[in-house]
C-alpha cells in the first residue's frame, strides 16, 4: 500500500519541482533583465552604492511595521467571518478567536508570497475551514468580498498618487481632479456592488441549474449582496488600515536612501507592486515583476534607475522576511494542528 502511495505521489512532486525549477529561472531572468534595461552599460557600481548605502532607520522601521500589517488582517477576518457565515446560513455566526485568526493570516500570507502564480491565495478558503469550520463556498465568499476591497483601494490610493508626483503634475496639471473623479466613480461602484449582486443572483450559469457550481454561484452572490453599508464600512475601516500600513512601510523604504521621496511616490510604488502581483504570468516570490512595478512608480517620483531598483529590492526583501518570519511563528505557535487538526465542528 505505501509502495503504491509513494509511486502515485513521485510524478506530483516532480511536477511540483518542475513548476518551481521553472518559476525560480523565470524570476531570475526577469531580474536580469530588469537590471540590464536599467543599467545598459552593465555598470553594477550604481547598483551597490544604492544598496550600500541604504539607511537602517527606516528599513527597520518599516520591517517593524509588518507584524501590524498581520494583526489587521487577522482582525478584518474576525470581523468578516460571522457577516459571511451568517450570510451562507441565514444565522449569525459567533466571531472566531483573534489569535486563531492571526495564525491564518500569517500562514496566508507566507502561501500567498511564496507559491507560484498567487496560487496560494486560494489557500485562505482553506485555512479558514480549517481553524474556524467555514464553509468552503462561504470561505471563498469572504475572498472574492475582501480582494474586491483591496482592489478598491488600491486603485483608488494608487490613481491618485499618481496623479500627485511631481512629473505627472508638470504633465498632466489637472490630473488631481481627473484621479478625484475617478475615485469617486470607483467609490459608487463599491456601494453598487451588494445591489448588482442581489440582482445577479436570481441568474444562473449556462448548464449549472444544479449542483456545487449553481450552489457556490448562490453563495458568492448572497454573500455579496448581504453586505450592508455598515457592514462594508466596517470591512473597509480595516482595508484602510491594512494597506494605510503597507503604504508606510513602501514610503519608509523609498526613503532608506540619500534622495527624499514624498508620500505620493511610496503609495505609487505600494499600489504598482500589488497590482504587479496579480500579473497573470507571475515567478517565484514575484521575483522580477515586484521590482519592475517599482522601479516604473518610483523614478516619476524623482529616484534615478540604480537608486530606485535598489530601494525596490529593499521593500521586497523586508516584505518576504516578514511574512516568512510570522509564517513560520504560525506554525510553531499552532499552525500545524490548524494545518492537519480537524476542523471544528
Amino acid at each position: 500500500m505505501s509502495s503504491a502511495a509513494s509511486d502515485s505521489s513521485a510524478p506530483r512532486r516532480r511536477g511540483l519541482l518542475r513548476t518551481l525549477a521553472w518559476q525560480l529561472a523565470l524570476g531570475a531572468g526577469l531580474c536580469a533583465g530588469l537590471a540590464l534595461w536599467l543599467l545598459p552599460d552593465g555598470a553594477l557600481a550604481p547598483l551597490g552604492t544604492a544598496l550600500a548605502t541604504t539607511e537602517p532607520g527606516p528599513v527597520l522601521l518599516a520591517g517593524a511595521l509588518y507584524p501590524l500589517v498581520m494583526l489587521s488582517r487577522a482582525r478584518r477576518l474576525a470581523v468578516a467571518v460571522p457577516h459571511l457565515a451568517g450570510a451562507a446560513a441565514t444565522t449569525t455566526a459567533a466571531p472566531p478567536p483573534l489569535g486563531r485568526m492571526a495564525r491564518v493570516a500569517a500562514l496566508h500570507s507566507m502561501l500567498a508570497s511564496f507559491a507560484p502564480m498567487r496560487l496560494g491565495e486560494l489557500s485562505l478558503v482553506w485555512l479558514l475551514h480549517r481553524a474556524a469550520g467555514t464553509p468552503l463556498a462561504a470561505g471563498s465568499a469572504l475572498l472574492l468580498v475582501l480582494r474586491l476591497l483591496d482592489l478598491a483601494v488600491v486603485l483608488g490610493a494608487g490613481l491618485l498618487a499618481l496623479a500627485l508626483l511631481p512629473a505627472a503634475r508638470a504633465a498632466l496639471p489637472q490630473g488631481g481632479a481627473i484621479a478625484a473623479a475617478l475615485l469617486a466613480l470607483l467609490a459608487v461602484g463599491l456601494l453598487l456592488a451588494p445591489w448588482l449582486a442581489q440582482r445577479l443572483r436570481r441568474l444562473r450559469p449556462p448548464g449549472a441549474a444544479t449542483g456545487r457550481l449553481a450552489r457556490l454561484w448562490t453563495t458568492l452572490l448572497g454573500a455579496l449582496a448581504a453586505q450592508t453599508p455598515a457592514r462594508l464600512g466596517h470591512l473597509l475601516g480595516w482595508t484602510l488600515v491594512i494597506w494605510g500600513l503597507i503604504f508606510a512601510m513602501a514610503w519608509l523604504c523609498a526613503n532608506a536612501t540619500a534622495t527624499p521621496v514624498g508620500l505620493a511616490g511610496g503609495i505609487a510604488g505600494g499600489s504598482a507592486t500589488a497590482l504587479a502581483s496579480v500579473l497573470p504570468v507571475n515567478t517565484f516570490a514575484n521575483a522580477g515583476t515586484f521590482e519592475a512595478a517599482w522601479v516604473l512608480a518610483l523614478i516619476p517620483a524623482g529616484l534615478d534607475e540604480a537608486t530606485a531598483l535598489a530601494t525596490g529590492l529593499v521593500f521586497h526583501g523586508i516584505s518576504l522576511l516578514g511574512s516568512a518570519l510570522l509564517g513560520g511563528l504560525a506554525l510553531l505557535g499552532g499552525g500545524r494542528r490548524l494545518l492537519y487538526g480537524a476542523p471544528p465542528q
